[in-house]
């Protein structure tokens, strides 16, 4: 028989939000790829401006100000989802494929990154993983059917607002809609150049290769993103991130798809009592539901 867990002892704080590798998981994609949703990260720490910054570079400013103007008029996309994670100690690969689909109502953001199959070194490991991760606009639920666990996190109070997309603080770490002026007050941000390497990858070095790198080192758990953005959809279709260890993560969206005509469910209800699964809720307290709001 599973159990019922109500936690109110130790909330998942935007603030402290543990994005592990894009998702699962992120990134969030994460268990993207370990525990979506689980465990604390290093409380952000705002970097002092002792000097005056560099201005960007206008490939720089230029992919920059695409980025936020797409947030202006992406109202939702679905897109195939491929998140692979390197081992280094084992030199194992792990990846994890599946869907996404993101819709904004509003001042509403809706995900959900489900994956149906696990590969391990090449080999198929479950052809269904049945793992979703799902944030509804207040909750964070990770359910993942092979091993019966639901997991939802309140991470938003009511009223307020939270953006996944927000580098550092979400699952999805893509600056989209964001002010490049905030962007670079974090980041040292440079466009890598492009070189295809082989004729067919010579799609490829039509794409913007953005790195991101944090200025504080301390304020996040990676030591760069790296994008590779397709500058007719505005959109990222291949990130990188690096851990502090040097693991890598990269996630690779493909069929991707704006602005359709989308009926997807961003909701799973918990599992009934005596079904075997475990079950975990952590609403926010009372004295921090406020923070959610960003």
């Amino acid at each position: 028989m599973g159990r019922i867990v109500l936690r109110k002892d130790k909330p998942l704080r935007n603030t402290k939000w543990k994005w592990r590798r894009i998702i699962p998981l992120l990134l969030w994609m994460t268990s993207v790829m370990g525990g979506v949703a689980c465990g604390a990260d290093k409380t952000r720490v705002t970097v002092a401006q002792t000097h005056k910054p560099v201005p960007p570079s206008p490939a720089v400013s230029a992919s920059l100000n695409m980025l936020q103007a797409r947030g202006k008029t992406l109202h939702n996309f679905s897109a195939d989802l491929k998140v692979t994670v390197h081992h280094l100690r084992t030199d194992e690969k792990d990846m994890n494929i599946g869907h996404l689909w993101y819709l904004r109502k509003g001042g509403t953001t809706e995900f959900d990154i489900r994956f149906n199959i696990l590969v391990v070194d090449g080999a198929i490991a479950r052809h269904h993983a049945d793992h979703d991760i799902i944030f509804d606009g207040r909750w964070l639920i990770d359910r993942n059917g092979a091993a019966k666990i639901y997991r939802k996190i309140q991470l938003v109070g009511a009223g307020k607002k939270f953006n996944p997309l927000r580098l550092g603080q979400g699952p999805i770490p893509i600056p989209i809609g964001q002010s490049p002026a905030m962007v670079l007050r974090e980041f040292h941000v440079s466009v890598v150049p492009n070189q295809a390497h082989a004729a067919g990858e010579a799609a490829k070095s039509r794409f913007i290769h953005l790195r991101l790198v944090p200025r504080d080192k301390r304020a996040f758990a990676f030591v760069q993103l790296d994008f590779w953005i397709n500058p007719v959809l505005a959109l990222p279709v291949k990130i990188e991130r690096i851990d502090p260890d040097g693991t890598p993560t990269v996630a690779v969206l493909s069929k991707i798809k704006i602005n359709h005509s989308m009926r997807h469910n961003f909701h799973v209800a918990a599992p009934a009592s005596g079904s075997g699964w475990t079950v975990d809720i952590e609403p926010l307290k009372a004295s921090t539901s406020g923070s959610g709001a960003q």
